[in-house]
Formats: C-alpha cells, sequence, structure tokens
C-alpha cells in the first residue's frame, strides 16, 4: 500500500472517529428533567432529576420539591437510551428510556410499588421552596 494511501486511510479514520464521539456526545443526559409523581394515595409530588457527567462518571441527584429534600444517586446505569437510577437512601430505584430526541424520559419510580413517571428536560429547574 502506498503511503498517500496510508495517509488516506488514516484521515479517513481519525474523521469516522470524531463525528462518532460528536454523535455520543450529542446524545448525553446531562441536565435537569421536571415531572410529577402520582402517588395511589392521591398525592402528587414535583421531582427534578439532575444528571451531570464528569470526567466519563455520570452522577445524579433526584429533588422532591414538595417534600424538600434532595436524594444523591447510588449508582446510574445506562444502555443505550435505557436507564436505571438507585437511590439506596430511600430504596428507591427510577427506571426507564430517554426518547431518541432527548426531550423526554418515560418509566417507573419503584419504592414497595412501581409508579410510572415521566420526565420532561428543562433548561430551568423550578428553584426548591
Amino acid at each position: 500500500m502506498s503511503l498517500i494511501k496510508s495517509a488516506r486511510l488514516a484521515a479517513l479514520g481519525a474523521a469516522a472517529a470524531l463525528i462518532l464521539a460528536g454523535s455520543a456526545a450529542a446524545q448525553t443526559h446531562d441536565g435537569d428533567w421536571t415531572g410529577v409523581l402520582k402517588i395511589p394515595s392521591g398525592q402528587q409530588l414535583r421531582l427534578v432529576l439532575h444528571v451531570a457527567t464528569a470526567k466519563g462518571e455520570t452522577t445524579a441527584v433526584l429533588d422532591s420539591l414538595d417534600q424538600n429534600i434532595s436524594i444523591p444517586a447510588a449508582a446510574y446505569k445506562t444502555d443505550g437510551a435505557k436507564a436505571s437510577i438507585l437511590f439506596f437512601a430511600i430504596g428507591a430505584e427510577l427506571e426507564g428510556e430517554f426518547a431518541a430526541d432527548n426531550k423526554t424520559f418515560t418509566g417507573a419510580f419503584k419504592q414497595g410499588l412501581a409508579m410510572p413517571l415521566t420526565l420532561t428536560r428543562t433548561d430551568a429547574a423550578p428553584a426548591k421552596p
């Protein structure tokens, strides 16, 4: 193989790597996600999920605005668009899937029983009371 062909293949490989890296970065779930959890008793809790990635590690914190508490996630696991977020402090798990447009998360909040929950990405998270 000639030096020119080798250089072209290397350049094409580098360009493909940059495109793929850009696609992966564009699919990040980082940000603030808001929604309302409807408890079977009729109570509704306003929730804000804060997701952040630093140095390749993703963390999450769940704010329950009506209870004035913040719960850090013990673990955050994703498989493509699917996510499982564990909150050991309260014995809960948030499990679901991010939409292809990355604007909503639909799943279930599990704490003794599974309750449906949809979160919507927001630019400015509601302030704690």
